[in-house]
Parts: C-alpha cells; structure tokens; sequence
C-alpha cells in the first residue's frame, strides 16, 4: 500500500494547493435551512468567520421551537485550483453525553450535511446516522 506522501508526489503540480493558500469560506457564509420542514434533526445551520476561522451554530427541531447546540468550530476543506474555494468542513458537537460529527459538502447552492451521533449518557441508545439538505432563503 503507498503511502499518502507517495500519493502526494505524484498528484498533477496544478492541483497540489500552495504552502500559501488559504480556504476562500465566502461560498459557505451565511444561514442555512433545512429543505424538510418536518425535520426532527437539525433545523438550521449558521456558518460565519471569526478571526480566520469557520464557526457553525447549528440549531434542532423542537415542538417548542428551535435548540440553539452553541457554537463549534468548523474545519473547512476546500477544492479546485488556486485560490481554493470551500467546498465542505467538518464539525464536533458535545452535548451532555451525546457526541454529533457533522460532515458536509457544498455543491450547486446545496449544503449536504451527513450526522454520525453517539450517545456517551449510558442510555444504551445505538448510534445514528443522518443526511439532510440545507438551502439559503
């Protein structure tokens, strides 16, 4: 099996990102929906930058309205030539005893946010698996 420095030099120079590059996270800023009204997941995310950094505070559906999960910190991965655009991040949520990495991809106006959720709480609940769309209004 090669290793990923093996892979690495032999990947075309025109798609190798520069030392210098930095992720352009404009195409992921701003308020995201939900395209299921009825989720009983996540309901809306909000991705802004702070000081260089992605930050998204997502929030769940309720019967009594929106659960604010806080802030995380998002690390982006970006795609393309230079400069790079951001085309996805990924995210960990701890929350009393129930652990969410969210993982997205950005393509066509479309955030694909897929959850791997963990319960740490001793509930004996299994761990669970989500996808779900997220558009700008």
């Amino acid at each position: 099996m090669e290793s990923t420095k093996q892979f690495a030099k032999y990947m075309k120079a025109d798609e190798r990102p520069s030392v210098d590059d930095s992720i352009d996270l404009s195409s992921l800023l701003g308020e995201w929906f939900n395209t299921k009204r009825d989720t009983n997941y996540i309901k809306k995310v909000i991705l802004s930058e702070r000081n260089g950094s992605l930050i998204i505070n997502a929030y769940g559906a309720s019967d009594g309205g929106l659960i604010d999960w806080g802030e995380a910190e998002a690390i982006p991965y970006g795609a393309g030539k230079s400069p790079l655009i951001a085309a996805g991040f990924h995210a960990l949520y701890s929350l009393d005893g129930i652990e969410s990495l969210l993982v997205s991809n950005h393509k066509l106006g479309i955030i694909v946010i897929q959850s791997y959720t963990r319960y740490l709480d001793g509930s004996g609940r299994p761990k669970h698996f989500g996808r779900e769309f997220f558009h700008r209004k």
